[in-house]
């Protein structure tokens, strides 16, 4: 059985060596592709926490109404509390999306700079 000649997905050149620069590119392109999903995750879940905040706020304004018909006072300062509280939700999920979004917007900067740097030294 003969050997086959396997490229190294590392050799971003095809040149058959694998140099320093093409092993920093190709490991910051795999980490790029995992803060892309990363990032994916992150929206999905900010997309579902929103939502769940929408379906809770929606579920506790149907049984305030209902409840505000037989208790109205006690009632109307539930359903001021629940709209915070949903409020509340909505808003820390924004916030937490943000921050991840930064945090991934930061490290994707750092890699390209470690990058340039990298390819600067090379030239130099």
């Amino acid at each position: 059985m003969s050997e086959e000649n396997v490229k190294n997905p590392m050799d971003l050149n095809g040149d058959g060596k694998v140099t320093l620069g093409e092993r920093v590119k190709y490991s910051a392109d795999k980490a790029g592709e995992v803060i892309d999903k990363a990032m994916d995750k992150i929206k999905e879940e900010a997309k579902e926490t929103a939502a769940d905040a929408k379906e809770f706020y929606g579920k506790a304004a149907e049984k305030t109404k209902e409840v505000a018909g037989k208790v109205s006072g006690k009632a109307k300062d539930f359903y001021a509390d629940a709209k915070e509280g949903a409020a509340k939700v909505a808003g820390k999920a924004k916030e937490v999306y943000a921050e991840a979004k930064e945090d991934v917007a930061e490290a994707a900067q750092k890699a390209n700079a470690k990058i340039q740097e990298l390819r600067d030294k090379k030239e130099a």
